[in-house]
């Protein structure tokens, strides 16, 4: 399909921010979208992805310029089409009243699918299919690079009305009763069809062109939105409201592009709103009072191409269909990460907080801080001071600014540093402050406090600076992790202040510091704290978990929030509150009791990096997170009202040959497994989707709820059976449970006859008594087979034991060289047959400093670091890669079917994951990071070569990434010789 085959660069989706021109949103307001992305690694064909649909069963289709996938809410597969080898792209989707799907393609023409029989159309001198429309007598108008068709199942006629222009896009609308169909051509624009369930169709005098103000003369989109009729041409957008025919292109400060695809929604607030794929340029989003808004490719979209929109049925989220990095979706309750991209000087974020006097929200970096202004990041400090470790900033009430960073205090006025405070030249406990609160004061006045890592500093206009001393519950040089300062209850307008110490919580106010005691704080080290109306309520998170303390003296501890590991932050957010740990972030109900289990956010929620450092909210109620992959933000939403998804049985099969099961089935004894498969069509954080199953006449009670979507039943007893599952989506909605009867026949020695023939025998038998020696003598037999039987199972397992310790390395229990020995020659001939455009990445990893680690921290250390090294590398892993501990500190991984063009990118991958945490080996905090030397093999232009030379080329690179700095991944190509070879490499700033 022309202009369908673009290059395919899969590019991680966190967020959008929407910023855009002065016309369109003056205020510069922040906004952004976090998007979950689908991509080949998820199971599509390919990331071209040219058409959306979702049918009535609820299944969505995505078309690629590689064939068709379909979603199950599970995982994307792929659904090809009886053409041979022939190869083919699909660039239009339609589902006809009847149920059969239409697949249009750039190379075989118009399919259809009825009960997953695909079979093709007679549709001869197509080409290329563009569009469907159906028309209400049930025939499928079909918009073709040859021209414009009407068809049904078995036949279809070209319509002459088109003259010899191909059609591009299709939309019918009712008019005064009568149906008329606009299409948008290839070279005359846009004209408009009546009469069309007549034997000869023919135009109307209405027709849109370059002449009347189209962008171009090529119509690749129509539909009607808000009662206006929007046209997506190739080279932009134009609005037709029955009068006068509107551009909308570069003179409205918009991308001159190609409008592939438009989509009619509502806002959040159930106002009309329309986006528009732009290729290139990305989704544009129109208001109905005429404001827009731009998401591309800068702004974190996953590509600056669009060619496809849907917006899902049952939660209306919307769907786009990018033209090189898969679908993006958007999603509730996701958190989006700012890094370089939107303007940040540096992706490891140190501090955030939101100035409620100057309405300004500010980050700092590893590189410097930035604050938020006119629609973009820019730098805090001027020029000259750009570049300090920013981790606290208030601003007074007298218009000073004071800034806590990695070297001391200060304060500014404007662009005036006023007083500069170090650990040299006043009385700060520590080289850097780390946390400030402001506490005011009867008259208006107030004073600053600084915590740090070895005490509290206090500063007032008419004191100075001054180490506070003898505060109760800190220990003189222990840290201050944080302040938290609110009104004194009165509406007195001064302030309390808390404080949390090494030992526990301490609190100032007009009597001076006193110590909040209660049971449940007995041996709690707070690491942050956050305070209600004032001390009514005053929330504690430690690395022994959360508790909240009420005035009256109740304290609720919440077990839930120990899953997050040791805690770093807590915040009261509206009627929530978020709790932040190691391994991600909760929330909970703030009035609700302790035993709640709150809904979690970890990776798969946006956050590549689950831990937060430091919190900010703003004045929207909007929650930010510090982390070490950027700025994470949170628009906290209320659970709409959902009707519930529907709950799918996705597959049922019997037998060890997995035969498909229908309703009401009677199965063999000797076949009586089952197995079912089954998906909740809700289509939002299926993460978090839970299910749970009963089998009636086998066991009628539920089992736990769990994220797994399938279940086996071996060898099931004769009986009858109903299977029921039920399912709950993210947001605790129930779906209608699923109904499956069947039944297992009994053997013929099982049933009631031949039950009483055996008792009839039995008796007969035992009126013999000469028969009684034989059956214990036949008893003592196979007493003694039973045992020889056990004995030679235990020694089958015995020796299968062996065999497993022999090619698993003890320590990470990862496997050995040896076990490479076994299998590496079926993994390269494995390799070798193969796709070309794929192959098997070999990747050598050695540690860096590993004998550093040694030396310094003991062989314990070493040994941990190994362990955890080995875990990471499992969790980038797919299934069927081999990741091997190769000796020493050294890793081998065999990376099953890699895209060759998207090597570097796993190798980033790889190391970004091997150093996103410190490791914990006993008391140390292990910063570690690897050097890696990666080839494709076999490799895609000669000379060839063996595994073993392949893996020898992988260890030159790592030597050579070793002595170019470490922390790096350089892949070598099998084109010279061992000793310089051209390499790609992976460094800290290209993850970066």
């Amino acid at each position: 399909m022309a202009g369908m085959r673009i290059g395919v660069a899969i590019v991680g989706v966190v967020f959008a921010a929407l910023a855009a021109s002065a016309s369109a949103q003056p205020d510069g307001a922040l906004e952004w979208r976090a998007f979950r992305s689908f991509t080949s690694a998820d199971g599509l064909p390919q990331n071209s992805v040219l058409a959306l649909l979702q049918d009535a069963d609820g299944y969505v289709y995505a078309g690629t310029n590689h064939g068709l996938a379909r979603y199950d809410g599970r995982s994307w597969q792929a659904v090809e089409l009886p053409t041979g080898e022939r190869a083919y792209a699909v660039g239009a989707l339609a589902q006809a009243r009847d149920g059969a799907l239409w697949i249009g393609t750039d190379a075989v023409g118009a399919w259809r699918v009825v009960g997953g029989v695909a079979s093709a159309v007679p549709l001869a001198g197509a080409e290329e299919i563009n569009a469907f429309w159906e028309a209400p007598d049930g025939r499928l108008w079909v918009a073709a690079s040859g021209g414009l068709f009407r068809c049904r199942a078995d036949h279809c006629e070209r319509i002459d009305a088109l003259a010899d222009a191909g059609a591009r896009g299709l939309y019918g609308e009712a008019v005064d009763g009568v149906w008329r169909l606009w299409v948008g051509t290839n070279l005359e624009g846009v004209i408009q069809i009546e009469g069309i369930d007549e034997a000869t169709p023919h135009r109307t005098g209405i027709a849109f062109d370059r002449a009347h103000g189209l962008p171009n003369n090529v119509g690749l989109s129509i539909l009607r939105h808000a009662g206006d009729l929007w046209i997506g041409s190739g080279r932009g957008l134009a609005r037709w409201d029955g009068h006068q025919l509107e551009s909308w292109t570069a003179t409205r400060g918009l991308p001159n592009a190609m409008v592939f695809a438009m989509q009619s929604d509502v806002d959040e607030q159930g106002r009309p709103v329309l986006y528009v794929g732009l290729r290139p340029g990305g989704l544009l989003e129109i208001r109905a009072d005429g404001v827009w808004r731009l998401v591309d490719s800068q702004h974190g979209l996953p590509s600056n191409a669009v060619a496809s929109l849907m917006r899902e049925r049952h939660r209306g989220a919307l769907w786009i269909g990018t033209m090189s990095a898969g679908v993006a979706r958007v999603e509730r309750h996701r958190w989006a990460l700012f890094d370089e991209r939107m303007g940040l000087p540096d992706r490891i974020v140190l501090g955030v907080g939101w100035s409620a006097p100057s309405r300004m929200l500010w980050v700092g970096t590893a590189s410097g801080a930035a604050r938020w202004s006119d629609g973009r990041f820019v730098p805090l400090l001027p020029p000259a001071r750009n570049t300090e470790l920013v981790y606290d900033l208030v601003d007074a009430p007298d218009g000073s600014r004071w800034i806590a960073h990695r070297a001391g205090l200060q304060r500014w006025r404007g662009d005036a540093l006023e007083l500069d405070f170090t650990v040299d030249n006043s009385a700060l406990p520590a080289v850097s402050a780390d946390r400030l609160a402001l506490r005011r004061l009867a008259g208006g006045d107030f004073e600053l406090y600084a915590a740090s890592g070895h005490g509290l500093a206090r500063w007032r206009a008419d004191d100075g600076l001054r180490r506070i001393e003898n505060v109760p519950g800190l220990v003189p040089g222990g840290a201050v992790p944080n302040l938290v300062a609110a009104p004194e209850p009165g509406g007195s307008g001064e302030d309390r202040l808390w404080a949390a110490t090494d030992t526990g919580l301490t609190r100032l106010d007009r009597d001076g510091w006193h110590v909040v005691s209660a049971p449940c704080l007995d041996g709690l080290a707070p690491f942050a704290l956050d305070v209600e109306d004032g001390g009514a309520r005053t929330w504690v998170a430690s690395r022994n978990g959360l508790r909240r303390l009420d005035a009256d003296g109740r304290c609720v501890a919440y077990p839930a929030a120990r899953a997050l590991g040791a805690l770093t932050r807590v915040r009261v957010v509206g009627d929530e509150v978020y709790v932040f740990g190691a391994r991600g972030v909760m929330s909970l109900r703030r009035d609700g009791d302790g035993d709640q289990a709150g809904r979690v956010y970890g990776p798969e929620a946006g956050l590549a990096s689950p831990e937060i450092g430091a919190v900010a909210v703003d004045d929207r109620g909007r929650v930010f997170g510090a982390t070490a992959a950027g700025l994470a933000a949170l628009r906290p939403q209320a659970d709409a009202p959902a009707p519930p998804a529907p709950l799918r049985l996705l597959d049922a099969r019997h037998g060890s040959a997995l035969r498909p099961l229908a309703v009401g089935a009677q199965l063999s004894p000797d076949d009586s497994s089952v197995r079912f498969d089954y998906g909740l069509f809700a289509f939002d954080r299926e993460y978090a989707t839970r299910y749970r199953v009963r089998l009636f006449g086998l066991d009628d009670a539920f089992g736990p709820w769990s994220a797994e979507t399938g279940v086996t039943y071996p060898r099931l007893p004769p009986g009858r059976y109903r299977l029921q599952v039920e399912a709950r989506d993210a947001d605790g909605v129930d779906a209608a449970p699923i109904d499956f009867a069947f039944g297992v026949d009994a053997h013929w020695w099982q049933r009631a006859w031949a039950l009483a023939a055996a008792a009839l025998l039995l008796l007969a038998i035992g009126l013999g008594i000469g028969r009684w020696r034989l059956r214990a003598a036949s008893r003592r037999a196979q007493a003694l087979e039973a045992e020889v039987a056990l004995r030679t199972g235990e020694l089958a397992a015995a020796n299968a034991r062996l065999e497993q310790a022999a090619v698993t390395d003890p320590l990470t229990g990862l496997k050995n060289r040896r076990y490479f020995a076994l299998a590496g020659h079926a993994e390269a001939e494995r390799a070798r047959r193969a796709s070309p455009a794929r192959a098997l990445l070999v990747v050598l990893l050695d540690v860096d400093h590993f004998k550093r680690i040694n030396d310094d921290c003991g062989h314990d250390a070493g040994d941990a670091v190994l362990v955890e090294i080995a875990r990471r590398l499992l969790r980038v892993a797919r299934a069927g890669d081999i990741v091997l501990r190769w000796g020493g500190e050294e890793f081998l991984l065999l990376l099953r079917d890699v895209e060759r063009d998207a090597a570097d990118e796993l190798l980033v991958r790889l190391l970004a994951e091997l150093s996103s945490a410190p490791v914990l080996a006993g008391t140390h905090r292990l910063v570690v990071t690897a050097s890696i030397g990666a080839i494709a093999f076999p490799p895609a232009e000669p000379p060839a070569l063996d595994l073993e030379h392949a893996i020898a080329r992988a260890d030159a690179a790592l030597y050579r990434a070793k002595r170019e700095g470490r922390d790096r991944a350089m892949r070598v190509d099998a084109r010279h010789g061992e000793g310089t070879p051209p390499c790609v490499c992976a460094t800290r700033a290209a993850r970066a």
